[in-house]
């Protein structure tokens, strides 16, 4: 027997025992419209339950379509592929822009006292610089002030960080001294200069007066740390 589709017209040829009862509600394949078929005619009755329909699959409503799970599966794969993008292009932009900025370059554990010497006194700064960015730094320069009881600057020094000058040190030398072990660290090679990330490096600053115990307070900060 021969059912056609009341919407876009397509045929279909059913075998008899496809029909169950005599209104089937079936849907078209082509088109996808749902109608009921009304068999005018009278139902065979073999005595037993009908076989399965010989028809195209996709004429019967009741049938699964197998294409609806593929297309969801497939727009489960691309919303993940999407979301692993976004995931990823958020990352490279926090390690290459955000977290690269200086504000993750901190100064910690800055101690800044009169110490004698063989020869005097100094005001000596110490403390570390640590590096909480993404990237590696090339060097780091600082830069100190020391204030009097009013506020008013009294001198102030820059430095490259990595010198690993301890108070002990300090005590043991003279200005002249002093003098030389830091230039001779401005002269050493590139790699002592460089902070990676996540590491510290060390830093000591020298006032080579005392200024007549006129200090009473000092700032640190840095002014220089570009990417390596």
């Amino acid at each position: 027997m021969i059912i056609q589709c009341p919407s876009c017209k397509r045929k279909y040829r059913l075998e008899e025992g496809a029909l169950r009862t005599p209104y089937q509600r079936m849907r078209c394949s082509r088109c996808g419209h749902a109608f009921v078929y009304e068999r005018t005619g009278p139902m065979r009755d073999s005595g037993k339950a009908p076989a399965a329909p010989a028809p195209s699959p996709e004429a019967q409503e009741g049938e699964k379509r197998p294409e609806s799970g593929r297309k969801r599966l497939n727009l489960i794969v691309i919303s993940a592929a999407i979301l692993g993008a976004l995931v990823l292009a958020g990352y490279i932009y926090w390690v290459n822009f955000l977290g690269a900025s200086d504000r993750w370059i901190t100064i910690h554990k800055t101690i800044g006292q009169e110490v004698p010497i063989k020869d005097g006194k100094v005001f000596f700064i110490r403390g570390v610089v640590v590096n909480g960015s993404t990237k590696p730094r090339k060097y780091v320069i600082l830069k100190a002030r020391v204030f009097d009881e009013q506020g008013t600057a009294l001198d102030e020094r820059f430095a490259l960080a990595g010198l690993p000058l301890t108070l002990q040190d300090v005590q043991r030398m003279q200005k002249a001294e002093l003098e030389k072990k830091v230039a001779d660290f401005r002269l050493s090679s590139l790699p002592t200069f460089v902070l990676q990330r996540g590491k510290e490096l060390p830093f000591g600053i020298i006032f080579p007066d005392s200024f007549g115990g006129r200090v009473k307070s000092f700032t640190t900060e840095i002014v220089e740390s570009p990417l390596l």
